[in-house]
């Protein structure tokens, strides 16, 4: 299952210019987010082509990822694996480069920070990728050249079965992933919800001995399903009787879209739902960068309580979304999204920083079981996490003449991030 929508304005792929001293609407063309990676709202009739639209988005991000490692901004060999363009053709404008960057760079602060406080852990840890897509930070992570030793490490991720199908096609056709990867061995899984195309290998290098990556096809929405075995709701039943946390400001604007889509995009499953491998008493990591944010807010929430419910070990969270759709900058996104006929339904219930950060101490991050919620827009990471050194070389790579754009674009994703349980801390 996947998560990324075509014509927002995005860091990854922003073709398109910002107007002097405000936003132009129209100026953002061919904009998508990260993703390919299965789910989002839509009548059953037109669910497949909603479908398909967020599985192709998934070939714009591998492509604005390689433009990032090409100028040089981030270090990736495998990324020209999964990018389908010719020579040239992925070069993106700078500020998407610098945005990439920094959203990968935050991400990956935050799985070091996991993995170093669970290094000791004698059975291992654990990391789950939702809406994965052709991401690369599993390869990144098993790679013999990888800085780090990191050994029993279970990555877990977790997308549409033909997105699965096609990362294990080309993964098992890249002789040079034969030093990450053991041959992809396909795995018998989830048929009852839905599933297939599932698939299995172990991390080759004696550094990182005990590590395996598992990769599940199965639609994100069948986890919520399972969750909530009593869907749809019944017509008048308020937002947040089912785990959607909603403020008095946002309930009144939500609870005619969750009425309209809850009952059409989440599958009728109450057989229990097992991913393979997935240990609920190992340390674990669950990432979502620009995934839970295309789901009804009941069924986001349901699949965060799929696995805070499941887990029984330390957890750890991170999401990255848009944030504040009603300036006008975000009001542009959200038009773009609607001119293709696409929603984030979250963007409406988690509007601001804080906003997010409830939603994760809602979810038990930071609550009786300890731990915190934290988050920190685009923006601000640059700022705070780049030192001087490495902004000096981001900045020598290729000039950013719109600076203030910049900012404005930055302040509109985040990355939030919480964990509880003994062991894990990300509270950096």
């Amino acid at each position: 299952m996947s998560g990324t929508a075509p014509s927002i304005p995005n860091l990854l792929t922003l073709r398109g210019r910002i107007g002097g001293g405000g936003v132009t609407r129209g100026r953002y063309r061919g904009v998508i987010h990260r993703g390919g990676r299965g789910h989002g709202p839509g009548a059953p009739s037109a669910s497949a082509a909603h479908d398909a639209t967020i599985q192709g988005t998934d070939t714009d991000a591998a492509v604005s990822r390689l433009s990032a490692v090409q100028v040089g901004y981030l270090d990736d060999p495998y990324a020209e694996l999964f990018a389908q363009s010719g020579p040239g053709a992925a070069r993106r404008l700078p500020i998407i480069n610098r945005g990439t960057y920094a959203r990968t760079t935050a991400i990956d602060k935050l799985v070091d920070k996991f993995l170093d406080d669970t290094e000791s852990s004698s059975d291992g840890r654990q990391i789950v990728s939702l809406g994965a897509g052709t991401d690369t930070r599993s390869l990144r992570l098993f790679s013999p050249s990888a800085s780090t030793s990191r050994k029993r490490v279970i990555y877990h991720e977790i997308d549409f079965p033909v997105m699965c199908e096609k990362k294990q096609r080309i993964v098992r056709g890249a002789p040079q992933l034969r030093s990450i990867l053991s041959d992809p061995e396909s795995v018998e899984e989830l048929s009852q919800h839905g599933g297939g195309n599932s698939w299995h290998s172990k991390a080759v290098a004696d550094q990182h001995q005990g590590s395996e990556l598992w990769v599940h096809g199965l639609d994100l929405r069948a986890i919520a399903a399972a969750q909530q075995p009593q869907q749809p709701l019944p017509p008048g039943v308020p937002v947040g009787s089912r785990g959607l946390h909603a403020s008095p400001s946002t309930i009144g604007s939500t609870r005619q879209q969750e009425e309209q889509t809850e009952e059409t995009t989440q599958p009728q499953q109450k057989e229990p739902l097992t991913l393979t491998s997935l240990n609920p008493n190992l340390p674990t990591l669950i990432i979502s960068e620009c995934c839970l944010c295309y789901l009804p807010p009941s069924a986001a929430s349901s699949i965060l309580s799929f696995f805070t419910t499941t887990i029984q070990s330390p957890l750890g969270i991170v999401i990255y979304e848009p944030i504040k759709p009603d300036d006008a900058f975000g009001k542009m996104m959200v038009s773009n999204l609607a001119a293709r006929d696409i929603k984030m339904p979250t963007l409406e219930v988690y509007k601001e920083a804080h906003d997010q950060a409830r939603r994760l101490r809602e979810a038990g991050f930071g609550g009786e079981k300890g731990g915190g919620a934290k988050s920190k827009t685009i923006e601000q990471i640059w700022e705070g996490w780049m030192n001087q050194a490495e902004k000096e070389r981001v900045d020598a790579l290729e000039g950013l003449d719109e600076v203030e754009e910049w900012k404005l674009l930055a302040a509109h994703y985040i990355v939030v991030w919480g964990w509880r349980g003994e062991g894990v801390d990300l509270g950096i």
